[in-house]
């Protein structure tokens, strides 16, 4: 069977028009009908039902169209390894992110990454922990960085980074004052926090409750970026991992004090993939590196 009238086949049986094909092909559907006519004899059978209406797979169209989609499906993946033995000239990788890694970590590990291998691309989404979890899980990304993720057996925790949590406020804030504070001495205190799809939250609120304290909130948002800007300028204080704010703190835009806790202790950044899923080898290859980077993340 020559592989042209395969395709000619396939076009017809999934448009039901020789017409259709023909446009498809540019040739004139005597010439595809005759293609299928050869291979109607070639396998001994009638692969379509002609009418008015079109054309209709008969049994033996719709088994020799399960098998060109087979084999359409194994060059794909055959594709895909030769792409992977190509040293990494292109290739995709698509991650999935909190936006605590977005501000310095993620953007120098990937940096570091494109000057060895510039041919890969790579696609981002940031979100929260709880859809990250779904995204690997869905197969919608093959890495990611979230926050404190979630015991799962269908994730995979592949490095951990510390990231104990610390109270950010604005340089000259009063609490400056103090070199490290308790939950109980943040009773009352006005708060710009993340909303409740950042695992953040979910920790302030467990040592708010550890405490028997309440903060003030009197911000919340779901951009980490807003809520430095608005305590960078006010006097709200708000929480976050040391790596969402370096930046700001090289700068001087923003000052950070320590937080007693086994709470804020246990924060970190994990490296995460799916269990039983196969990733791309310019993931792995990804992967490797950014394992290699979570080991040392200054």
């Amino acid at each position: 069977m020559q592989p042209q009238a395969l395709k000619y086949f396939a076009e017809v049986a999934r448009s039901g028009s020789l017409r259709h094909a023909s446009e498809v092909f540019d040739i004139v559907p005597s010439a595809i009908s005759r293609q299928i006519a050869q291979l109607e004899q070639q396998l001994g059978g009638i692969l379509f039902e002609r009418s008015s209406r079109g054309m209709a797979l008969t049994e033996a169209g719709r088994v020799l169209l399960e098998h060109v989609d087979d084999t359409d499906r194994r060059i794909g993946s055959l594709r895909r390894r030769l792409d992977d033995l190509s040293e990494l000239r292109r290739g995709t990788i698509r991650l999935a992110v909190v936006e605590a890694v977005t501000n310095d970590f993620l953007p120098r590990t990937l940096a570091r990454f494109a000057e060895r291998h510039p041919g890969i691309e790579f696609h981002v989404s940031v979100c929260g922990t709880g859809d990250i979890a779904e995204r690997l899980a869905s197969n919608a990304a093959e890495v990611a960085l979230a926050f404190n993720s979630p015991s799962r057996d269908d994730l995979l925790l592949r490095a951990r980074i510390p990231q104990p949590l610390q109270l950010v406020c604005a340089p000259g804030h009063p609490l400056l004052a103090h070199r490290t504070l308790s939950m109980k001495q943040l009773d009352g205190v006005a708060a710009a926090l993340p909303d409740r799809s950042f695992g953040i939250r979910r920790l302030i609120e467990q040592a708010e409750a550890a405490a028997r304290v309440r903060l003030r909130v009197a911000l919340e948002s779901d951009s980490l970026q807003l809520i430095k800007n608005v305590v960078a300028s006010t006097s709200l204080v708000s929480f976050m991992p040391p790596m969402t704010f370096t930046r700001e703190l090289a700068s001087g835009s923003l000052a950070a004090i320590d937080l007693q806790g086994p709470v804020f202790a246990r924060a970190s950044i994990d490296v995460l993939t799916a269990r039983g899923h196969e990733i791309s080898h310019a993931a792995r290859r990804f992967l490797d590196f950014l394992v290699r980077a979570a080991r040392r993340p200054d």
